[in-house]
């Protein structure tokens, strides 16, 4: 498997590049830890607990390794697992098309597998469900979301395509809105290191009073 991140939207310049090589429960989670590395990660808070949020919800980009590496083509040496992200979209890619005997219509409503000993492997160690429902799991956790559900591009090779938000209106791989102040910066890389930091642990390591931590927090949830 290669995962790659591309400058802007073509395959032009890479500035992140992978070879993943073992495996295939270790393939896969690495090709994900590369994926949460470079998608935009923002933080809700609610009363003193932090929740991390990705842009694209990290049980479709699972469900989306876990088909490719799954339903590949593995008699095809000339060809990898893709996983690439560009600027605006992540295209993870298996070689092969859909397996034989299914057609587009039966495709997110049956499950048919092209390598049944990889499936069975991935569905003990609860990987897949072998019920066919991968597929209606990313389109619904993308529709929660609200980002648009994955696109399939059925050519020779499979492809499952993200769409990403242009905008950059939150720091990269951060996710913190510009505009907080430096008491807040400290809050959240806080709460990001231990989710269970209570205010008045806070107000010792910041140095300033629980009241005013507490307003701080507040402001965060707005």
């Amino acid at each position: 498997m290669i995962c790659a991140l591309y400058k802007g939207t073509e395959k032009i310049a890479v500035l992140d590049r992978k070879d993943l090589i073992g495996d295939l429960v270790t393939v896969i989670d690495e090709a994900i830890l590369f994926l949460k590395k470079h998608l935009n990660l923002r933080y809700e808070i609610k009363e003193i607990r932090r929740k991390e949020i990705l842009e694209i919800p990290e049980i479709a980009i699972r469900e989306a390794v876990v088909n490719a590496v799954c339903h590949r083509d593995y008699f095809e040496k000339g060809a990898n697992v893709m996983i690439e992200i560009f600027d605006d979209r992540v295209e993870i890619s298996n070689p092969g098309s859909l397996p034989q005997g299914m057609t587009l219509e039966d495709f997110g409503k049956r499950s048919m597998t092209r390598n049944p000993t990889i499936a069975s492997l991935l569905h003990r160690i609860h990987y897949i469900e072998k019920m066919g429902t991968g597929i209606n799991r990313m389109k619904e956790a993308c529709k929660e979301a609200g980002i648009p559900e994955p696109e399939f591009i059925i050519t020779g090779f499979f492809t499952i395509l993200f769409r990403r938000k242009t905008s950059r209106n939150i720091g990269i791989n951060i996710g913190i809105n510009i505009g907080l102040n430096e008491t807040q910066m400290k809050i959240v890389e806080l709460m990001r290191q231990d989710s269970r930091i209570t205010t008045v642990r806070l107000s010792e390591i910041i140095g300033i009073s629980k009241r005013n931590i507490e307003a701080n927090i507040s402001d965060l949830k707005k």
